[in-house]
């Protein structure tokens, strides 16, 4: 299980909660991704914050941030799923 923190203390993991993220993106807040023993694996720094008026997705600019609260909420494909879907399978 791999833990997000925040300021040096623990805010959860991606598996609790897929929005937790997208909350601290946009605060433009650095977020440490550590392993169970407490150790670093990785560092994400947001380059930007969020401009107003800038759409969520460049490619979908109509779409809302519930629209994406909703979407984010559904249940997602397993691998073998999607490659059932593509024809791969």
């Amino acid at each position: 299980m791999v833990t997000l923190y925040i300021g040096g203390q623990p805010v959860g993991t991606l598996a609790d909660d897929a929005k937790l993220l997208a909350g601290f993106l946009d605060r433009n807040q650095k977020i440490e991704v550590r392993d169970e023993a407490g150790n670093r694996i990785g560092l994400f720094t947001p380059t930007r914050p969020l401009i107003s008026g800038e759409p969520l997705i460049p490619w979908e600019p109509d779409v809302t941030r519930e629209e994406l609260d909703r979407r984010l909420a559904e249940p997602g494909l397993t691998i073998d799923e999607v490659r059932k879907r593509l024809g791969w399978a």
